[in-house]
């Protein structure tokens, strides 16, 4: 449903007021004249000629979103959302008629395009893998994409998930994504606690993807890693 509540123009609460004002007095003059035309019944026709007002000005306010105070204000009462007269009493607005706003203008909103997917990175040659060379003499191989981490998780399933043991905790649950690219590795610290160092001791920046060549070794916490080109066949990550 289109939202015309900040196109509404709103008049000097004065404005508003006096319509009130002037609307009651309507009332009460309608009264007044019922009572003088019949002035033997003039505590019945007083009361009975007020009511009669009342429910025409609501009906006038409910169906036009006018009424006498309105018409001689310039006023109109219409619903917050949909711009149109309404019985609601609890989500309309009064606005002025005539203004160079315009009550039931739609607002502009701002044209937002999706952002274009990157091009998917094309490894170097087909069986081209990654493998991962721990400090312990621990191996794993990668044949895409990987995330390394005390205890990594992803929604991904293509994303294969290598933990890495850290009595010391110096590496985070999910610390690093790793990818092969056409001429080496992706690297990507994924705002970890400890942070990411190259070997030139330099601090990959965090959500940051990092090109590096194979060889490249890169310390997650107190552990060391290599990255090293292996053509193999049939491995899995």
């Amino acid at each position: 449903m289109t939202d015309v509540s900040s196109a509404i123009v709103e008049p000097p609460r004065a404005a508003a007021v006096g319509s009130l004002v002037i609307d009651v007095l309507a009332t009460l003059f309608i009264a007044l004249i019922a009572a003088l035309l019949s002035p033997e019944n003039a505590a019945v026709a007083a009361p009975v000629g007020a009511a009669i007002a009342l429910v025409g000005l609501v009906l006038w306010r409910g169906i036009l979103g006018g009424g006498i105070g309105h018409s001689i204000m310039r006023l109109r009462s219409i619903d917050t959302i949909t711009g149109l007269p309404s019985f609601r009493v609890m989500r309309t607005a009064t606005v002025r008629r005539g203004g160079d706003g315009d009550p039931f203008a739609l607002r502009a909103h701002p044209v937002v395009f999706a952002k274009p997917l990157p091009e998917p990175r094309r490894r170097e040659a087909e069986g081209t893998h990654l493998r991962l060379l721990i400090d312990d003499g621990t191996t794993h191989l990668v044949q895409n994409t990987a995330i390394i981490g005390r205890n990594p998780t992803t929604k991904d399933p293509a994303v294969a998930l290598i933990a890495i043991p850290d009595l010391t905790r110096t590496i985070s649950r999910t610390h690093l994504q790793v990818e092969i690219a056409e001429s080496g590795v992706v690297v990507t610290d994924l705002g970890s606690s400890g942070g990411t160092l190259l070997d030139t001791d330099e601090e990959l920046p965090p959500h940051v993807p990092t090109p590096i060549p194979w060889g490249t070794a890169l310390v997650l916490g107190t552990r060391r890693i290599v990255f090293e080109q292996r053509r193999r066949s049939g491995e899995a990550a």
